[in-house]
């Protein structure tokens, strides 16, 4: 069986240790379970990780997990080379809220939005390089500041607030994304409320979903599975 997840001692930008020792296990799982041939991939962090089995909601068996929670754009670069050399029929990407959550991160000054867009944009080249692959991109999901507090008693004091941050990135990979051959899905138009926050009877913590969460995301990307499913039975 070829591995793709080797170097447990890779050193990714800006990853603190807690993101490091969880990336590593799941790496690990991911070489127990390739993703194989003819293979739709869901592609990001927690959000996507705690999806789970995304076949549930779609009736289908061939889309497969890659999120780990805690993983950001730089960790995603770092472990393209399984999706291409599997060279699935999609790629659902959702990534860029760990990179700008937490205040303490390494070189946190310099991770900025336009840094993270580039990133996104960078990981959608570097995976169509290899392949003709559906390739898309979902925006960044807003947070709410408010629920967060509510159920943790603090939150994070961004110098810039975050959500303008998440809308910079999200205004950064619509404008550069018209002109790659990828498909630019605003899923962060599906979530937000009328203050610019994640509504909140879609979370259970103001940053992931719950079910009736996954329940409006897998409705709004329904169609874009179900063309890549008919496309290729069609073959």
């Amino acid at each position: 069986m070829k591995q793709f997840y080797l170097d447990q001692d890779q050193e990714i930008p800006n990853q603190t240790s807690d993101q490091k020792q969880y990336y590593n296990k799941r790496c690990s799982d991911f070489n127990e379970s390739p993703i194989g041939f003819d293979k739709i991939v869901f592609l990001g962090d927690s959000i996507t990780e705690a999806g789970e089995d995304w076949n549930k909601y779609f009736n289908t068996q061939n889309i497969v997990n890659r999120g780990i929670s805690g993983d950001t754009t730089e960790g995603v670069l770092a472990r393209l080379s399984e999706i291409c050399y599997y060279k699935p029929l999609a790629v659902f990407l959702l990534i860029g809220i760990n990179d700008i959550f937490n205040i303490d991160s390494p070189n946190r000054d310099k991770i900025t939005p336009k840094y993270i867009g580039d990133n996104i944009i960078h990981i959608a080249d570097t995976v169509l390089e290899h392949s003709s692959t559906n390739f898309f991109i979902q925006t960044t999901l807003p947070i709410n500041n408010k629920v967060y507090f509510d159920e943790k008693g603090w939150f994070p004091n961004h110098s810039v607030p975050l959500p303008d941050q998440i809308n910079e990135i999200n205004t950064l990979i619509k404008e550069k994304g018209q002109y790659k051959p990828i498909t630019i899905i605003d899923l962060h138009s599906a979530f937000v409320d009328g203050n610019g926050l994640l509504n909140k009877t879609c979370t259970p913590d103001g940053v992931h979903l719950n079910n009736a969460g996954y329940e409006k995301w897998t409705e709004f990307i329904r169609n874009d599975i179900r063309s890549i499913t008919e496309q290729n039975q069609k073959g």
